[in-house]
């Protein structure tokens, strides 16, 4: 049964790194409401629900050789993690966002990569992975050539 939780006050990293690295989906089911949103630089319209948003972080993961949470600061409804990336061969930095609803369940999720380059690179390897199982262009797609 989920603990109710009215506001986050403490570090949330270790509990989001958890959720992630549960490759069964449960702990993050544990921590992200039904309805969750999922939106960032790298997408062209945000993702809607928990399965989908959960698809589209397990597949990121699989583009990512390694991932390094760097500095967390944490309000009552949000929490901000930055992070450094290696993926396709090129080095990403960002942060993330999660927003908390009142039951203290992430309800949405903004994820931010940079350079302009590299989150062009990931999400059209993105929509090679996942095509429009997600929805229609929703990631950015190379031009041919």
């Amino acid at each position: 049964m989920q603990e109710e939780r009215t506001r986050v006050v403490g570090p949330f990293l270790p509990i989001w790194q958890e959720a992630l690295s549960d490759r069964s989906g449960v702990a993050f089911g544990e921590v992200v409401a039904a309805h969750v949103r999922l939106e960032g630089s790298i997408f062209a319209a945000p993702i809607e629900g928990r399965e989908k948003v959960w698809t589209s972080l397990r597949a990121a993961g699989g583009i990512t050789d390694a991932l390094c949470f760097t500095r967390e600061s944490t309000a009552p409804d949000r929490s901000y993690l930055e992070w450094k990336l290696e993926a396709l061969d090129r080095q990403f930095e960002g942060v993330t966002v999660l927003s908390f609803d009142s039951a203290g369940l992430v309800d949405n999720v903004a994820v931010h990569h940079r350079p302009l380059g590299g989150l062009l690179a990931f999400s059209a390897e993105m929509s090679r992975r996942l095509g429009d199982s997600l929805g229609s262009g929703l990631f950015y797609e190379a031009p041919p050539g």
